[in-house]
């Protein structure tokens, strides 16, 4: 018996790739299109909602399949973690970086992926868990969730940001998606880099690192490699090594930014200077400055709070990946 796809289809998802998904539709046989089932988003956060719903409908015995960008991706696998429901993730987004990891840089075949999807392999990754406190203590529900690719602050949210922004006044335009947040990122290191937090990091090792300064231009928490349309922070990020790669960058001067940007893209940032890479299971980054309140973002969805803490969740969600993908 074949098996049954749900396909949870963002409204905010690229109209090219949309059309792109109709045409390969069309191609498929009849027979195959009758496991399909299509639930498109209607408001924000209804993704999750859709995918809590089929979870707990069917449990195991049908396959999620999200077709949007990464906010699209965190929603749904907020509502399937710790359950038996599979996931697949189809590129539909602006920036697609968790699709790098999966995928690779190439964007998958959509007829060749919709022909193929019985041959995905099920195998449980890790999430990230960001909790987030305000100055007093108290836990901010709002912007605690999980991660599943990469969540950061520092200059890099403010870029994010700034690109998003960017995308949303001109929606239509491809040029734009694909260079806002290049282009905001030349712009941010031109401005106030730096952002006044410190962190404690429980290493791999089971040793603990504080860090020296209280200004620091960003740091980054990865599960996978990619981020900000196939930046690179954390280029040896595994989505199953019970590990969360951190890069943190120093408060440096804007002739060293400029370097260290096109390295950092490029994932060659390791070991220059002002650069520090950690293999953690978990974390606290803290504001200090009392008035100053942390931005950040996970999955390219903001949050804030006075105080973050992360860890890793070993084995919280059942992805499936394309069966000639290396292991």
């Amino acid at each position: 018996m074949k098996r049954r796809y749900i396909f949870i289809i963002s409204g905010r998802a690229d109209q090219k790739s949309l059309k792109t998904l109709e045409r390969a539709l069309e191609m498929i046989p009849a027979d195959d299109r009758a496991h399909f089932e299509f639930r498109y988003t209607e408001y924000s956060g209804h993704a999750g909602d859709i995918a809590a719903e089929i979870s707990e409908k069917y449990g195991s015995r049908v396959t999620v399949v999200s077709c949007g960008g990464d906010g699209t991706i965190n929603e749904v696998c907020n509502a399937l973690a710790f359950t038996n429901t599979p996931l697949i993730c189809l590129p539909f987004g602006t920036g697609n970086d968790l699709s790098k990891t999966i995928f690779g840089h190439k964007t998958p075949d959509l007829k060749a992926s919709l022909e193929s999807l019985d041959t995905f392999k099920p195998h449980k990754i890790d999430l990230i868990r960001i909790d987030s406190y305000d100055a007093m203590g108290n836990h901010l529900a709002m912007w605690s969730r999980y991660c599943i690719n990469v969540a950061s602050i520092g200059l890099d949210t403010k870029v994010q940001a700034a690109a998003k922004a960017m995308v949303l006044a001109k929606p239509n335009s491809s040029f734009v998606r694909k260079t806002a947040y290049p282009r905001c990122a030349l712009k941010g290191i031109m401005k106030n880099r730096a952002s006044n937090f410190s962190y404690k990091l429980e290493l791999e090792s089971g040793e603990t690192y504080q860090s020296s300064s209280s200004v620091n231009t960003l740091i980054s928490l990865c599960n996978g490699k990619y981020y900000g349309d196939g930046f690179c922070p954390a280029p040896e990020a595994k989505l199953d090594d019970g590990i969360i790669d951190v890069c943190s960058v120093d408060d440096v001067p804007f002739g060293r930014a400029v370097s260290l940007i096109l390295k950092y893209r490029s994932g060659r940032h390791k070991g220059q200077p002002g650069i520090h890479m950690f293999r953690t299971t978990s974390g606290i980054i803290t504001s200090t400055d009392p008035s100053y309140q942390l931005q950040g973002n996970y999955d390219g969805e903001d949050f804030f709070g006075h105080r973050i803490r992360f860890e890793v969740c070993p084995d919280a969600l059942m992805m499936c990946f394309p069966g000639d993908r290396d292991e």
